[in-house]
């Protein structure tokens, strides 16, 4: 059989908002910061790469693709691309 009834498991996407800089590192404005970094250091996930204004990092839980990003711009513009 050249074809699995089983299909491949989709991507989840966490991301987290907040404010960019050690100013802003364990107040309410980071909260989503900090559950971001504790997900991936969880799964071995570093968050090292910068892309599109965000620090971003990709890699699997299990076979689940997953990524991580967190924003770089501040709360206020996180509409910004």
């Amino acid at each position: 059989m050249c074809f699995s009834s089983a299909a491949a498991p989709l991507p989840w996407l966490f991301m987290g908002l907040g404010n960019p800089g050690d100013k802003y590192r364990g107040t309410r404005h980071n909260v989503e910061f900090e559950m971001i970094d504790a997900f991936a250091a969880s799964v071995g996930i570093p968050m090292d790469t910068v892309y599109c204004k965000a620090l971003f990092r990709k890699g699997f839980v299990g076979n689940i693709p997953i990524f991580f990003a967190k924003p770089q711009t501040y709360m206020n513009l996180s509409g910004d691309q």
